[in-house]
């Protein structure tokens, strides 16, 4: 999507923020020489450098809020010097509704938990903190700096229901609910964490409106806002969408992150952690032993990113003075180089639809961790899409209202675990699957609510077990809750079993079934196999599911033969397919004590078959323009990819 901004062709950045404290001595050795001989190494797009963290202390010279005492040079106005020379955006970090120091000078504009307990450092997204403190801080920093951009920390990750007088008057205004409630499964709740989601993006649509409103062309974007963990419809009029993921393991939250961002019709990016530890930094306060990724590592990660039409960042710390580590950079710019030979076959590409993966917004709000935060709402999603990747499926990862809009441009539509349907994307699933779809659906409730589609009728109340489920000859357990079912007019593809000896064992329920609707067919899983796979990736459990897919036998899906870890994402532009490769390999063993990619070994060889009406034009691999093997016959192509290292994209001009 086009918009004319300069995000548009952002495609490479760095971040650097301090969190800034009353120790430090900052810009101590911030020079212009300095900050523009290690940027030039890396060139990239744009810079974020830090502006106010979540301590509350700016590290410019304001006069707005609490300047960090320990300031000896201005070095935001030496980077907007740097930048300007290098003639490319300069955005600041900002801590948003987290602000210690704010916390510390007006406690009245702090959250109010249920217990009474006044928060120290949340700021109530109803209070005057944000047209009070914030946005007159946001607009000095554009009056000084002429920045380009905001990227606003601290928001709804942070963001809590407040019971402070402002709020509860506010939803009785609103509701008319007088009778407030205090934790979840008391009447009303839902309505009450509604509200303050309400009241989030109104803070953030006041702050977006007055930075616009001060520099239409400055740019502002709410940190994991419209994210997994927000999967609203987007009405607040932010400018793009950005979150950074975690520093260990990055490419598994990347890879979910990403395919939904990649959804949402917006500009996007997502940040890399340059390093890693196992104690975690907080506020700029600890200064732990953490080290620096190598370039194996942030490419492997960065490739999770640009393979599915995203922007690229990386953070790297500086030191508490503003000096920036020399061979970091070195290593930055080695990361760089990989992402700009790929720019060309990334950016400004669209998704080719293949599996759209339902992130239903009613089941994630009645199981998150108010108001934002994940929990454990999002596992049988994350575990979906990973088993749909290990079987080399292309995901787009869409909302209620996106799936109702396009369902009919995917061949297969996954729903893992539903507990609420609407009545809507009921009748559209029936209407997808008549004209010839492909709907699969998991979980014990599964059966309830989509009985007709999948050809089975329920038997009894769900069971919260743990039940087997035949693999070739072997089987593989799985604890959850099971509904017990009966065909319908379905066809079993394997039954439950009560222990692991499937024939011993078998019971008369099935575990799958596919069934034949109209033109197309379902295929249901009966039991928790996401949900539980998401702590319990077993091997079997995820050749289960590829023999489930196997059985729909969709004639439109691309097909890999590869192992487990090579993911791919198909990606179109004009006349031309894109099929992404990633090899998520390492070649030291990986732990929870060790998450250091040290090194990639190449995986190959990997088959790609591509159902193609016409015989192509061309067929190559980039960046290295390479022919490659492929035949074309009866409306199939295939193709065979000798090795794969990190990345690497098969292009088939059509």
């Amino acid at each position: 999507m086009n918009t004319g901004k300069w995000i548009d062709n952002a495609f490479f950045g760095l971040h650097f923020d301090l969190h800034a404290n009353e120790h430090d001595a900052l810009g101590s050795e911030v020079t212009f020489e300095h900050i523009y001989a290690e940027l030039s190494k890396v060139k990239p797009d744009f810079v974020q450098y830090d502006c106010k963290g979540h301590p509350g202390y700016a590290g410019y010279p304001t006069k707005v809020g609490v300047p960090a005492p320990g300031i000896e040079k201005d070095a935001l106005s030496v980077w907007r010097a740097v930048t300007r020379k290098l003639g490319i955006p300069l955005l600041v970090h900002y801590s948003g509704i987290w602000d210690e120091q704010a916390g510390e000078m007006h406690p009245e504009w702090t959250t109010v938990a249920a217990d009474g307990t006044g928060s120290k450092h949340l700021h109530c997204c109803n209070s005057a903190y944000t047209g009070a403190y914030m946005i007159p801080q946001m607009l000095e920093v554009i009056d000084r700096y002429d920045i380009d951009g905001f990227w606003v920390d601290g928001e709804n990750w942070a963001a809590a229901p407040c019971y402070c007088e402002r709020c509860i008057e506010l939803f009785t205004q609103e509701t008319g609910i007088s009778d407030i409630p205090r934790a979840k499964g008391e009447p009303r709740w839902n309505e009450w964490l509604q509200f303050h989601r309400r009241s989030f993006e109104k803070h953030v649509r006041l702050y977006t409106e007055a930075v616009h409103q001060k520099k239409p062309e400055c740019l502002v974007c709410s940190n994991w806002m419209y994210s997994v963990r927000q999967p609203d419809d987007i009405s607040v009029p932010v400018d793009y969408l950005s979150g950074d993921f975690t520093p260990a393991f990055g490419c598994e939250r990347a890879a979910i992150e990403g395919r939904f961002l990649a959804s949402r019709g917006m500009a996007w990016n997502l940040m890399a952690w340059g390093s890693y530890g196992n104690d975690l930094p907080i506020g700029g306060f600890t200064y732990p032993a953490w080290t620096f990724k190598t370039a194996e590592h942030l490419q492997q990660e960065s490739a999770e990113v640009i393979m599915n039409g995203g922007g690229m960042l990386v953070y790297d710390t500086p030191q508490r003075s503003g000096h920036l580590i020399g061979w970091r950079q070195d290593i930055l710019a080695e990361v760089a180089a990989f992402c700009r030979e790929r720019q060309s076959v990334c950016l400004g590409t669209e998704s080719l639809p293949q599996v759209a993966l339902l992130h239903n917004t009613a089941d994630f709000y009645d199981n998150n961790d108010p108001l934002y935060n994940l929990g454990t709402a999002s596992q049988p999603l994350e575990a979906a899409l990973q088993l749909l990747l290990e079987n080399h499926c292309h995901v787009d990862i869409v909302n209620d209202t996106n799936l109702l809009q396009n369902i009919g441009k995917y061949p297969m539509v996954c729903i893992p675990e539903p507990m609420n349907v609407s009545g809507q994307l009921l009748d559209a699933c029936k209407d997808y699957v008549a004209d010839g779809g492909h709907l699969l659906v998991s979980g014990g409730n599964g059966a309830s609510i989509f009985g007709e589609l999948l050809g089975v009728e329920t038997s009894g109340e769900p069971v919260d077990g743990v039940y087997s489920m035949q693999v070739g000859k072997e089987a593989v357990s799985a604890k959850g809750l099971w509904q017990m079912v009966e065909t319908a007019g379905a066809d079993v593809i394997g039954y439950l079993c009560k222990g692991e000896e499937p024939v011993k064992d078998r019971l008369e329920y099935p575990a799958a079934t596919i069934n034949c609707y109209g033109k197309g067919k379902t295929a249901g899983i009966y039991g928790p196999l996401f949900g539980f796979y998401f702590n319990n990736p077993y091997p079997r459990l995820r050749k289960f599911f590829g023999s489930i897919i196997e059985e729909l036998h969709n004639p439109d899906l691309i097909r890999v033969e590869a192992p487990a870890r090579v993911e791919i994402s198909v990606r179109a532009r004009e006349n031309a397919m894109m099929v992404h490769m990633l090899n998520r390999g390492s070649g030291h063993p990986l732990s929870p004590k060790n998450s250091a990619v040290e090194d990639i070994p190449p995986v190959g060889p990997i088959k790609i078959t591509v159902p193609l009406a016409r015989e192509p034009e061309r067929v190559y691999t980039a960046p290295d323009g390479t022919a490659v093997a492929s035949e074309w016959r009866s409306g199939r192509l295939e193709v065979l990819i000798p090795s794969l290292h990190i990345h690497n994209v098969l292009i088939i001009e059509r």
